[in-house]
């Protein structure tokens, strides 16, 4: 007697017997139709995206899959009204460390690791933390993180609006390529189809809010991640690439949350998100 046969004489059985119940063997690769399965094109539901949930006052921490043609992964995004808190530029040369060593540290919220770096660790683009510059600025290409003269937050596109050497930033950190250019639109980026690696962003939302990205798994290609983004639900204005790979990583702690993804290598920059001088709220 064949399989399916055997399965089929097993469930008249039960029904007869013990009222009506599933068949529980089945050919291998053999469709249970009594269950849909996705439809095709869709990304099934993930258990693990629960939508956003706040950590602080002004401050939600959310895990959701992004998709690109194929190729789909998890991504673990922080996101914070930027007038609320601090963001600045830490950089130590002499000193690097793993995100988690930053994070120990420092102690902020939150830290994500910063732009590219040589096997000395200097950087490879501009840097200004409190006033000190280091490097030389990109030219046509990449984006930079700023703070302004005001304490402003600000994602420029160094394509659209180009380092100005007259200008007085209390912080910024420069980086590349940008995914999404300000405006929302998707940039353009060289095909780059065989480099899967782990992945760090830092964006703004239409909102104006900052979202600091990481995907701790090599899911996704740069042309992937950016379309990615852009199709997604969080509404990007613009996003800029950091230095990924060995040096991804991201930590925040609340009372209510935390995150613990730890780059694989020491690295001497980073940003870090800080309550405002002498304030401190759940």
């Amino acid at each position: 007697m064949n399989h399916l046969l055997l399965c089929r004489v097993l469930a008249l059985l039960s029904v007869l017997l013990l009222g009506p119940s599933a068949c529980v063997f089945q050919r291998r690769g053999a469709v249970d139709e009594g269950r849909a399965g996705p439809t095709p094109g869709s990304i099934p539901p993930d258990a693990s995206d629960q939508g956003w949930q706040q950590v602080h006052h002004a401050m939600e921490l959310r895990t959701l899959r992004l998709r690109a043609g194929a190729t789909e992964g998890e991504v673990t995004v922080v996101r914070f009204d930027p007038a609320a808190y601090q963001l600045r530029v830490k950089y130590d040369v002499q000193h690097p460390g793993t995100v988690r060593e930053w994070f120990e540290a420092l102690q902020p919220l939150a830290v994500i690791n910063g732009g590219y770096f040589d096997a000395q660790g200097r950087p490879t683009a501009l840097v200004i933390f409190d006033g000190i510059r280091r490097g030389v600025s990109y030219e046509g290409f990449g984006g930079m993180v700023v703070i302004n003269a005001q304490g402003q937050f600000e994602l420029r596109s160094l394509s659209q609006q180009p380092f100005d050497e007259n200008e007085a930033l209390q912080q910024a950190m420069q980086s590349a390529p940008m995914l999404i250019q300000p405006g929302g639109q998707l940039a353009a980026i060289e095909d780059d189809d065989v480099d899967r690696s782990r992945r760090s962003v830092i964006a703004r939302d239409r909102a104006g809010r900052t979202l600091l990205i990481v995907s701790r798994s090599p899911t996704f290609t740069l042309r992937e991640l950016a379309q990615a983004l852009h199709t997604s639900d969080l509404e990007l204005d613009a996003a800029l690439n950091l230095d990924g790979g060995r040096s991804t990583g991201l930590y925040l702690r609340t009372e209510r949350a935390s995150v613990a993804i730890d780059s694989y290598d020491r690295v001497p920059l980073v940003l870090v998100v800080e309550e405002p001088t002498g304030q401190a709220r759940p």
